[in-house]
């Protein structure tokens, strides 16, 4: 447990929220739940009023679980000072807010950013945990192959194109665009980013922050962006043609550009984008990488046993498989989840003659998928199978993601 005193917490101006010798019960309280999140590396901190009371609950490897319960006096006690340190108006009711404070952790700065909305129960507050100095991930700690990695490295030192990520909400697809961006030159390569909300501070790069309550929308900001003598340009995400658009277009004249979709695989990625009507010519000629990614829990080193594998299913997965299958049993490391730490898995189409081919004619998406296995694709299921076979994450555990 960290102590009490190794935790300071700030308001969005500034100052200390609480004075660092406070003891009383709502301080204490709120310096404890921010030192459990941050050792059990927890995402986000749900604050959950009910008919009796307040379940606090901690979002970690994708998964809730309670951290504590209060009664209903401490428990809007609570609520109501996490909108005072963000300056929320306490008295608002049956309306959205958001804020942000921040809080020292053992000497490093950790953000918080905070939603608030009004429920049957009182105030419904979630607190996303946001490092302002995190480690840096290398693609290769991001779970993708050697022959993956070697694909990206190569699109970062293009002049201009185009990189799409694609995955559901959750599936760390702003982990990858931020560790493309600590891989590029920033000192060398004017780097723009074009974030909603702007979730880690990076040095070198001109990060604007969509605002769409004062017209700053990703396609308004992006249009501004290319003012801005860019070489680089990361979109947070491409939701409509018009962001679309100008993406394209910065794409094909000179500028490096990436950015995220939501689509179900990495083939779909690209019928997505033709989806917001954009030109097939246009595609073809500026698309070089679409990725379809996930997030599978690892399993517990310190736990994990062998188990009898469906071998049947196995090799359907991953046709060369045969080797031991393990799973999840549960110990203090993994506070008795079976499961510690998340990866990545990836499906890449590089886009080829062959592949800019058929997407100019309007090829159905089984065509593109075909010639894309055929030029060396693996699809998501098979990279996230090829995990189970060296024994990282389990069965269970890819057929949960991949549904």
């Amino acid at each position: 447990m960290i102590p009490f005193d190794e935790i300071q917490i700030f308001k969005k101006s500034g100052e200390s929220a609480f004075d660092p010798s406070m003891r009383s019960r709502t301080a204490l309280l709120l310096r404890r739940l921010i030192g459990e999140a941050i050792e059990l590396r927890a995402t986000d901190i749900h604050f959950e009023p009910e008919e009796k009371g307040v379940r606090i609950r901690a979002r970690v490897d994708g998964f809730l679980r309670d951290l504590t319960e209060l009664d209903t006096e401490q428990g809007h006690k609570a609520i109501s000072a996490i909108k005072v340190i963000c300056d929320l108006d306490i008295t608002r009711k049956s309306r959205m807010q958001d804020g942000s404070f921040s809080a020292k952790v053992r000497g490093k700065t950790v953000e918080f950013r905070v939603s608030s909305i009004e429920e049957v129960h009182g105030d419904k507050v979630v607190v996303r945990v946001l490092e302002t100095e995190p480690e840096i991930i290398a693609l290769t700690r991001l779970g993708v192959p050697a022959a993956t990695e070697r694909q990206l490295r190569e699109f970062l030192v293009k002049p201009q194109g185009l990189m799409l990520v694609s995955g559901p909400t959750g599936s760390g697809k702003s982990t990858t665009l931020y560790s493309m961006l600590r891989e590029v030159d920033r000192r060398q390569r004017n780097v723009v980013a074009i974030e909603d909300p702007i979730e880690y501070h990076l040095e070198y790069v001109t990060q604007i922050s969509v605002d769409a309550r004062h017209g700053i929308t990703f396609a308004a900001a992006l249009r501004n962006a290319l003012r801005q003598d860019p070489n680089i340009l990361m979109v947070g995400e491409i939701r409509d043609p018009e962001t679309a658009g100008i993406a394209i277009q910065a794409g094909l004249t000179g500028h490096l550009v990436f950015s995220t979709v939501h689509a179900r695989d990495a083939v779909a990625t690209i019928y997505r984008l033709l989806d917001l009507g954009v030109e097939p010519f246009l595609v073809a000629n500026v698309l070089n990488l679409s990725i379809a990614q996930r997030l599978v829990r690892l399993l517990c080193w310190d736990c994990r046993r062998r188990v009898a594998p469906d071998r049947a299913k196995m090799k359907r997965l991953s046709p060369g498989f045969d080797g031991p299958v393990y799973g999840p049993v549960g110990c203090p490391s993994c506070e008795n989840t079976g499961y510690r730490g998340r990866t990545g898995v990836f499906e890449v189409i590089a886009v080829t003659e062959r592949i800019r081919d058929l997407i100019l004619a309007k090829a159905p998406e089984d065509a593109i998928r075909k010639a894309a296995n055929e030029e060396g694709m693996l699809p998501i299921a098979r990279a996230a199978a090829e995990k189970v076979a060296v024994g990282m994450t389990s069965l269970e555990e890819i057929e949960r993601v991949l549904g």
